[in-house]
């Protein structure tokens, strides 16, 4: 088997993503999405192309190892157990999931030029419940974020776990639609020089 560090990202993507709608462990969709974010970080950092964590701190003008350190908050908790084996995490949230997953969802995309179309139908999922009221978000984002809640009718209304249900039905839907399935720059291009 041939795997690049792309093939590896995009699984763990998948693998998420599917998990998530279909209401499994909150902590094992986070540290699959936490690796993905991890790997796209890296590459982006390696390559110039500006993720989403390379974009926070440009416009905070924070280090981005502060930003990795935060959006890398509970990966450590839920991978090891060398330093408090007692620890107990009490604030974990379902926003922290599903925040954590839209950026490596997005960073996917920016890094490979192209998504699975399970990241496609999370980010659209994502856009149509973040933001209680459309005007609060960024007023770029506003006529994206209708238009996904136009495709996900009736989700703002639905309980938690009647979110993720039309998620998986949409995914579904999309999975059977030839037209969505998108081609990923599989191999890293590192620039001239870099051979790390």
């Amino acid at each position: 088997m041939r795997l690049t560090k792309i093939d590896v990202a995009e699984a763990h993507l998948i693998s998420a993503v599917r998990l998530h709608f279909q209401c499994g462990p909150p902590a094992s969709v986070y540290l699959l999405a936490g690796s993905a974010r991890e790997i796209l970080t890296t590459i982006g950092d390696k390559t110039g192309i500006r993720t989403m964590l390379h974009g926070i701190a440009d416009d905070l003008g924070r280090p981005l190892k502060d930003l990795i350190d935060a959006a890398h908050q509970h990966v450590n908790f839920l991978k090891h157990a060398n330093r408090d084996p007692q620890a107990v995490l009490e604030d974990f949230t379902e926003n922290d999931v599903d925040t954590l997953l839209f950026v490596a969802c997005h960073d996917l995309l920016r890094v490979t030029k192209g998504q699975p179309i399970e990241a496609q139908v999370f980010e659209a999922w994502w856009f149509a419940i973040s933001w209680s009221k459309v005007a609060q978000a960024p007023l770029k984002a506003q006529p994206i974020i209708r238009h996904c809640i136009k495709r996900f009718k009736g989700i703002r209304s639905l309980p938690r776990e009647g979110q993720l249900r039309l998620g998986w039905e949409k995914l579904q839907a999309a999975a059977a639609d030839p037209k969505l399935r998108m081609e990923l720059q599989r191999e890293v291009v590192l620039p001239l020089g870099d051979a790390s």
